[in-house]
């Protein structure tokens, strides 16, 4: 795939660690630089701040657009939220769960999402966790654990650990069925796939931008949350604040005494956490190079990277904890046998990968190639037979 922008941490290192942190492009970390210059020349007294509006429209206004073109959706199903955690709390609270529900999930699911369904067990809900084998649970699982009693499927999309994509669309069909919700936990494929979320029956999703959507370092960073038109005025907020609410005048005495307070319309109820505009100046123009590559063949391109490996990897006799087919992954765990030297080795010699869940974890990003592919495996290679 041809690049047309810098990817400099990609270049200097064989990066297969996106599923940690995405690499920055150079535009986004110039960005970035400008912003956080011209704020401490303002803060000094050098100078009036200029940073207010881009192309007449807010950073978090212009990178909610631009988030809306990358997942598929309409702008007025997207919010902004410092995180993947915080925009799945929002949802997860504010769904009516009780007792005699049932919340299924899988044990598959990212610790965080784990936490949020056992939360619905506190509310008197079930949590019914669907085994996975060899890394995989089949649609067939869903169908015989969701019935009339369901009121959430909670997934990751992809497993967090392997990189597995669930069938969302039968899944979500199977939910609507009878009549749950299906909420997923996208911050391990938003950037990375195409997900033209509109299409996909996902009820409400969230996601962070530090990973696969290339907004920067975790602790400045943000997130989105999505959430189809159907459901935006559905349900009250279990979280507000000033700016959650229209203030009307009834003529009484007092600031806040004498005003009715009425919750916005649409998604911006919601908004009751809101991260700095550095952090969606980033993503935005991150976004900006997703989109000007096309998400259609980034995700070509993310699938023709984890399959060249896994060729490799399976020419060399390695156990997969990822389906081989290209249509139910997206990036790939092998299993080795000392992860931890295997993957402190690697990482001194500037291979980036991580260890997770009995194996090793390598997720490419579209910006990673096909010779990077050949040498990482080649270098895991020598270093798993010289152990």
């Amino acid at each position: 795939m041809k690049l047309k922008e810098k990817f400099p941490l990609a270049e200097k290192l064989v990066y297969f660690d996106n599923a940690v942190m995405g690499c920055a492009p150079q535009s986004t970390l110039d960005t970035m630089k400008e912003y956080i210059d011209a704020l401490v020349e303002h803060m000094s007294g050098g100078r009036a701040w200029a940073f207010n509006v881009e192309e007449g429209k807010g950073a978090l206004d212009n990178a909610l657009e631009l988030f809306a073109k990358v997942i598929g959706a309409k702008s007025e199903e997207v919010l902004g939220v410092p995180n993947a955690s915080t925009g799945m709390n929002v949802i997860m609270s504010m769904l009516p769960v009780k007792k005699g529900d049932n919340i299924v999930s899988t044990d598959l699911a990212f610790p965080m999402g784990a936490a949020l369904v056992q939360k619905t067990v506190e509310k008197g809900a079930e949590a019914r966790w669907l085994p996975s084998e060899k890394g995989v649970v089949e649609t067939g699982a869903f169908e015989k654990a969701i019935d009339d009693d369901t009121a959430i499927v909670y997934l990751d999309q992809p497993s967090w650990f392997n990189g597995y994509l669930f069938n969302i669309e039968a899944i979500a069909e199977l939910a609507h069925d009878h009549g749950a919700y299906m909420v997923v936990d996208a911050t391990q494929s938003i950037g990375a796939i195409d997900w033209q979320i509109d299409k996909t029956g996902v009820d409400f999703a969230a996601t962070s931008t530090f990973k696969w959507l290339l907004g920067g370092i975790p602790a400045s960073s943000a997130g989105f949350l999505y959430m189809n038109k159907e459901h935006i005025n559905r349900y009250p907020p279990a979280y507000v604040s000033g700016c959650t609410y229209t203030y009307e005048k009834t003529g009484m005495e007092g600031p806040y005494m004498g005003h009715k307070f009425n919750l916005k319309d649409g998604i911006s109820k919601y908004g009751v956490f809101r991260s700095p505009d550095l952090t969606f100046k980033a993503a935005g123009n991150s976004m900006k190079v997703l989109l000007d590559h096309g998400m259609k063949e980034i995700e070509k391109q993310n699938k023709k990277l984890s399959s060249k490996i896994i060729d490799m990897l399976l020419e060399r006799g390695y156990e997969l904890q990822t389906p081989v087919e290209e249509k139910r992954r997206s990036y790939l765990n092998v299993k080795v046998p000392d992860i931890k030297k295997t993957v402190e080795t690697l990482n001194a010699e500037d291979y980036w990968c991580c260890e997770r869940v009995g194996g090793i974890r390598v997720s490419p990003h579209f910006y990673c190639t096909m010779e990077q592919a050949e040498r990482f495996v080649t270098r895991l290679d020598e270093v798993v037979k010289n152990l």
